[in-house]
């Protein structure tokens, strides 16, 4: 069985590596294969979703979980010859595992005696993952929140802008950089460097009696300010901190 959360991690490792190796081509025709799947993008969106969700009632957190499963089955059902292709395309055998995906693929799993045990357990942990509070900032329209900006972009087709020729060679080693650490670190590192920017701004604000100035500096933290976390995010971040110095 072609488990989803896997093909979708498969597929960043070997776009990132495809990148790194300035292999446009490449890219573009894994690109190419995915864009017009919209089965595909919406099962990735809501993984992508859920990596960010939160629930404060746990109760509620468990129906939500319960009330997925059906939905992830029927979605996989149609996608398994599509994700059997694009598997073959990727050809990854190494990536570091997801346990948030890992507990959503078990879910999807056909229901026998022997899996039983390992689908409880996978309830458990997502239900455990939904209650505990992120830190980031939730948004009305979260499905489109990127995490991952090679394919983020081009399912919001906008993949031109991120994979462009303009970048110097300097800010393609940043980018390529940055789609190399996980998850969890680009949380981290987003909110340490939104606060050194806001940190900044202030100082700046307070040492500066230039109309034209302050303006810019406030519309500087209005825009760190409302940043949602990924990857393209904090390259963007990383060049607003530059330019202030």
């Amino acid at each position: 069985m072609n488990k989803f959360g896997v093909i979708k991690t498969k597929l960043l490792t070997k776009l990132t590596e495809s990148y790194s190796k300035e292999n446009k081509k490449e890219v573009k025709d894994i690109l190419n294969t995915i864009k017009e799947n919209k089965d595909f993008k919406e099962m990735y969106l809501f993984y992508e979703e859920i990596e960010s969700k939160y629930i404060e009632d746990k109760e509620t957190a468990k129906l939500y979980v319960e009330g997925v499963v059906n939905i992830l089955k029927q979605q996989m059902d149609g996608l398994t010859t599509f994700c059997t292709s694009l598997n073959k395309i990727i050809n990854v055998e190494v990536i570091n595992e997801n346990e948030i995906y890992n507990s959503l693929d078990v879910l999807i799993e056909k229901d026998n005696l022997s899996n039983i045990e390992k689908k409880v357990n996978a309830k458990k942990k997502l239900v455990e993952h939904l209650t505990t509070k992120k830190e980031i900032k939730e948004y009305k329209d979260s499905k489109i929140i990127p995490n991952e900006a090679l394919l983020q972009a081009v399912l919001t087709n906008n993949f031109n802008v991120l994979y462009s020729n303009t970048l110097s060679e300097s800010q393609q080693t940043e980018l390529k950089n940055i789609l190399s650490i996980t998850h969890e670190e680009l949380l981290i590192k987003t909110i340490e460097l939104k606060e050194s920017i806001n940190n900044q701004v202030s100082t700046l604000l307070s040492e500066s009696n230039d109309t034209s100035l302050t303006t810019k500096l406030n519309s500087v933290r209005d825009e760190v300010t409302q940043m949602t976390t990924s990857r393209y995010n904090y390259y963007r971040l990383t060049e607003l901190k530059n330019g202030l110095n």
